[in-house]
């Protein structure tokens, strides 16, 4: 949900500023052999991908219990991507990439080359997005990312009270995030910029559910651009530490024999597949960010250019397999992308 107008107009006129024709002919080039993938039943891919998500860093500074770096169950290796990999990956993407979305897992602040690789994306007329815990936001730090022209910046502020957050962000510290989202929008004021825009995201939990009211009261308050109230993921690592909100709003899931059962029906297509990939620290290739231990990678950027790997025989492999036996893969029953009728 939306908290500032004002800033929502800027942010779309941001938008407009990175068209270019030749993007939307791609986009539109996507959807196409994604609808006709589905009627045919055989992948086809036509144009190259118009959004990545890269993974700044695999190491985190959290330990939050639904997430598989926070619990350490992830067995690839964790590290930092390089500005040159980056480069690398950007050049391949070429013209056609509009959106870069710099997490996928870890947290990226960690990431000292973090302005550097913002400034790639920048340079090329590229939206870039960053999802942080808001620990790091020093003012050097946010001076870094509002001058090297990132679009969107989303800080997970899960509870209102010290122990309410603690419950999820295991090792955190909400007056530590709370005074990092105070002095970004200070020191985006004092450069008199617009951007990026700035996102508390809250995720939905039965423990912190209550607090939605006082929160919106806090975003208000404190100058936030946007609010958005997620929906969280549960895996059978867990250790039930946190819980399904009981608004039904919120959750992903329904309760079936004693197990969560994602809601909706899972339907034999996914449009992640014609439209976007995951690229991790070490240029390892990825369908989508739901492939968190790269289990369906169909290659490394650094041996096999992306436009080769999009259209490869894994690639395409990925994508028979979602338009027929979807249901048999693990990450896919426990994902709500696909589970409308439409796209």
């Amino acid at each position: 949900m939306w908290i500032s107008h004002r800033q929502q107009l800027y942010f779309y006129r941001h938008l407009l500023g990175l068209f270019k024709v030749g993007r939307l002919v791609n986009i539109l080039a996507l959807l196409s052999s994604f609808f006709v993938s589905r009627l045919l039943r055989r992948p086809l891919a036509w144009g190259q991908p118009w959004a990545l998500s890269v993974e700044p860093s695999g190491q985190c500074n959290l330990q939050c219990p639904e997430c598989p770096v926070g619990a350490g169950v992830l067995t690839r290796k964790a590290g930092m991507m390089t500005p040159g990999i980056l480069k690398e990956l950007l050049d391949q993407a070429g013209t056609p990439l509009s959106f870069l979305n710099l997490y996928f897992q870890g947290e990226p602040l960690l990431n000292r080359q973090l302005d550097k690789m913002v400034q790639l994306a920048t340079e090329r007329r590229i939206f870039t997005s960053m999802s942080t815990n808001g620990l790091l936001l020093t003012p050097r730090r946010c001076d870094e990312l509002i001058l090297g022209g990132l679009g969107q910046l989303i800080v997970s502020v899960d509870g209102l009270t010290p122990e309410s957050y603690a419950r999820y962000r295991k090792g955190g510290d909400l007056l530590k995030v709370q005074e990092g989202i105070r002095t970004f929008l200070e020191r985006r004021k004092a450069l008199k910029k617009h951007s990026p825009i700035l996102c508390v995201q809250f995720l939905v939990f039965a423990h912190n559910e209550h607090e939605i009211p006082a929160l919106k009261r806090w975003c208000k308050a404190q100058g936030v651009d946007r609010l958005q109230l997620k929906s969280a993921q549960f895996y059978d690592f867990g250790n039930q530490e946190v819980a399904p909100p009981e608004n039904q709003r919120y959750s992903r899931y329904k309760m079936v024999d004693g197990r969560l059962q994602m809601k909706g029906k899972m339907y034999k297509h996914c449009y992640k597949q014609w439209s976007s990939a995951v690229v991790s620290w070490d240029g390892q290739a990825a369908p989508c960010c739901y492939d968190k231990d790269l289990d369906y990678s169909p290659g490394n950027i650094r041996q096999v250019p992306l436009p080769e790997l999009w259209k490869g025989k894994k690639m395409q492999g990925f994508r028979t397999q979602v338009l027929t036996n979807k249901a048999q893969m693990e990450m896919c029953r426990n994902c709500p992308e696909g589970r409308k009728w439409l796209i």
